[in-house]
């Protein structure tokens, strides 16, 4: 009797230890890989602080500090630097310019027509920067703009009087792409203001403009300051725009000369690669931009001194504005026009002619289609294509897969480094993408080198790893919120009818966590097919996409080439936008509930 219970209790011990064993094993993958999503984005920011002391290619290091020395003379602060801060902060000039009162009059005004346009807001982010840079090229470029040529022609002018083609057209431009984003990180704040705050100033005595001065911007203002160091962080990370409009090198700014640097051009001051010179100035870009999310976090973290959405009587209420909406709505107009309405015209325009013309009677006999009849040679092959559709859906796989594995460690586990696990994952916001691709080229040369066996150099993997490591921080922001929202209760549950905990996460979490998951892969992966200065980076003959294909044709002056792929690139986009919300619409009714089949 005593062997039997003796045997009894051994069989329950070993039985508890390989479930110990198992619940063991499925923590140590979770960890496993958010330390190695984790480990690849220190050791990529590593690269690039350790090529600042690098002299020569990486294959054969000569350490020095004359990168230092070299990089800080006067063409650093003579030109880089102040065309950097001209178009950063001109960028969030800009902004704030249209943002602000688009968020005012559409979330707190009765303006015509208000959720059509915040509607189609959303929508135009789906138009890539680079797109809307080439529509104003064509309309504002000193000598093919089409305004410039009227201009001239109707005033009999010497020379065209106005030019995109600087770092205020840069910023312009910029200003008009960043534009959504602080309109959706005002949007929630403005609306949330509390009327009665307005109404006790005007009852005061105050007037309409002295009210907006002084109590409803104040209330704003964490939501304006850190919007526009967002703003800023992204304005001067951005290379595509500075690239089309400036050019490469007529208009040098920190992200273009990252890129200069690594690129031997024939007829430019630069004849081989300087990477150690492409590390300074990827790190005079990460540093500022650390530090401007550092200040972002402090604002927010203060936010709480400007609630005023309390449990004491809010209402929120619109503003009547009577015949003033119409102006209201003309403001709303004009915006639309400059972000997307003119350029996207203007790629139409130029994609139907063989070369750019104003609109004449003569322009309108040489409108062909020969461009989209020939997609395929527009387009570059079906290698194109298919390099295209790899890199638009392998990486938000890998990105989700990666993303979730860091947020389940950090929100659901209490694994020790798990605070340093969530800002690693978090610095890929704050260090622009073209820093990575730099990073992950180095690292491609030394691997040709010594480790052939590893394909990186021109392929399109590596494409694939900078485009997941770019958009690490965002999609883990939103895995991290979703698994918020989870009691543990539902996973206690489950382990009680024993299932492991890797069984509770893939059939418990995942499912209810799905909706948030689907959204991060689909607008991280019409980030990836839009991408530009990562993928002109890391190109080779066999990896190119077609974001780098609409960069080639436009620098080689194929204009109408070049039109009709960024037409080609926004009608896709917006296929894929009215497909999902058909898919969605089809799935779910208006209340959210699943339909009955």
């Amino acid at each position: 009797m005593e062997r039997t219970v003796a045997a009894k209790n051994y069989l329950t011990w070993g039985q508890g230890a390989v479930e110990g064993a198992a619940d063991s094993i499925s923590l140590r993958l979770p960890l496993f890989f958010a330390w190695l999503a984790c480990g690849v984005v220190a050791l990529l920011l590593l690269f690039v602080g350790y090529m600042t002391f690098v002299l020569g290619v990486p294959t054969k290091p000569i350490f020095s500090f004359q990168n230092y020395v070299d990089a800080f003379d006067s063409y650093l602060f003579r030109r880089v630097i102040p065309n950097t801060a001209i178009v950063g902060f001109g960028t969030v000039a800009v902004v704030l310019f249209f943002s602000v009162p688009l968020a005012w009059l559409l979330q707190r005004t009765n303006v015509p027509y208000r959720e059509l346009w915040i509607t189609l807001i959303a929508i135009s982010m789906i138009v890539p920067g680079f797109l809307k840079a080439i529509g104003w090229f064509i309309l504002l470029s000193p000598k093919v703009g089409l305004i410039n040529k009227l201009l001239v022609s109707l005033f009999d002018l010497k020379q065209a009087p106005l030019s995109i083609t600087n770092v205020w057209g840069i910023a312009f431009v910029q200003g008009l792409m960043l534009t959504p984003i602080m309109f959706f990180l005002l949007a929630g704040p403005v609306r949330s203001m509390d009327p009665s705050l307005e109404e006790a100033a005007q009852v005061s005595g105050a007037s309409f403009w002295r009210t907006m001065r002084w109590v409803s911007l104040p209330v704003l203002w964490p939501a304006i300051l850190g919007g526009g160091i967002y703003t800023v962080m992204t304005a001067i990370s951005i290379f595509e725009v500075a690239g089309l409009l400036g050019g490469v090198s007529h208009t040098p700014v920190l992200a273009t000369e990252v890129f200069l640097s690594t690129q031997p051009f024939v007829g430019t001051s630069v004849l081989l690669p300087r990477y150690g010179m492409a590390g300074i100035y990827g790190l005079l870009i990460a540093i500022p931009s650390v530090i401007a999310l550092y200040c972002y976090w402090r604002v927010i973290g203060k936010g709480h001194r400007y609630a005023v959405v309390t449990g004491k009587g809010y209402r929120p209420r619109n503003f009547d504005l009577g015949r003033a909406r119409y102006c209201a709505l003309l403001f709303v107009l004009v915006y639309f026009m400059a972000a997307v309405a003119l350029p996207i015209l203007m790629l139409i325009w130029a994609s139907l002619l063989p070369y750019l013309a104003m609109p004449s009677a003569e322009a309108f006999s040489l409108v062909s289609l020969q461009w989209y009849l020939r997609i395929m040679e527009t387009v570059g092959g079906v290698e194109v294509v298919i390099n295209t559709i790899v890199l638009t859906v392998v990486t938000p796989i890998i990105v989700l897969f990666f993303s979730f594995m860091i947020s389940w460690v950090v929100i659901k586990t209490q694994a020790q480094g798990r605070a340093l696990l969530d800002t690693l994952a978090m610095l890929p916001h704050a260090i622009p993408g073209i820093c990575f691709a730099f990073a992950l080229t180095v690292v491609a040369i030394i691997a040709a080198k010594w480790a052939r066996w590893l394909p990186l150099y021109q392929t399109i993997g590596i494409i694939i790893i900078a485009n997941a490591v770019n958009r690490l921080s965002y999609v883990t922001r939103i895995t991290n919120a979703a698994l918020l929202q989870i009691g543990r209760e539902l996973e206690e549950s489950a382990q009680v009818c024993g299932a492991r905990r890797f069984r509770t996460m893939w059939w418990v979490v995942v499912p209810l966590v799905k909706p948030s998951l689907v959204f991060g892969g689909i607008w991280s992966g019409l980030l990836v097919f839009s991408e530009i200065s990562m993928a002109l980076m890391l190109v080779g003959p066999k990896s190119q996409v077609l974001s780098v294909r609409i960069w080639q044709a436009w620098e080689r002056g194929d204009f109408g080439q070049a039109s009709a792929l960024g037409v080609i690139m926004v009608l896709v986009m917006g296929t894929l936008i009215l497909a999902i919300q058909w898919v969605g619409d089809l799935r779910f009714g208006v209340s959210g509930r699943p339909h009955t089949l």
